[in-house]
């Protein structure tokens, strides 16, 4: 399926590259506040830059190393959500989610959270599924913990921003 509803405002669908100018302008709207925990946005400067991510998320999803959603709000992009580093051998995966400013502080991302975890339990067979959050977002840690995710740990001086490094915090969801 291509396609999952959240509820009656939200939707998710596998991204492809015609999301692409959307997405991008999406990403140079909240550059400032993304660039302090995505350094990727840095190197995300023109529509091609995001066509191109896509068009390689579409080589990987074909191949289900990679889920990538495009979370819609009110028929409006609003941001991304997917499943990487999937394993199918150990049904473990991790997620990463982003929504643009306009879209955060209603919920959204925690909704779209708990949605995705049935995705993950259900259609993709995964046992654990992940969530590294960087300490300092507190907005990212509100969402792993709303949707009922267990924090397992801090990892010190993990992630890299090419200014310092950051503690992350792993959250994890297990199947019951």
């Amino acid at each position: 399926m291509n396609k999952y509803t959240v509820d009656k405002y939200i939707e998710l669908r596998i991204a492809e590259p015609g999301d692409a100018e959307d997405l991008f302008h999406l990403i140079d709207d909240n550059r400032q506040e993304m660039e302090k925990y995505m350094p990727w946005t840095k190197e995300t400067v023109k529509i091609s830059d995001e066509d191109r991510f896509l068009k390689y998320c579409q080589k990987r999803y074909k191949v289900s190393q990679l889920w990538p959603m495009t979370i819609i709000v009110d028929g409006k992009i609003a941001g991304m959500f997917d499943f990487h580093n999937i394993d199918h051998e150990d049904r473990h995966c991790d997620i990463g989610y982003w929504l643009g400013k306009e879209f955060q502080h209603n919920g959204v991302m925690t909704k779209v959270v708990k949605t995705a975890t049935e995705i993950g339990h259900g259609e993709l067979g995964i046992h654990r599924i992940q969530i590294m959050a960087v300490v300092d977002n507190v907005s990212s840690n509100n969402v792993a913990k709303n949707a009922g995710f267990t924090l397992e740990s801090t990892l010190k001086e993990y992630a890299f921003d090419s200014e310092k490094y950051h503690n992350m915090n792993i959250y994890s969801h297990i199947l019951d």
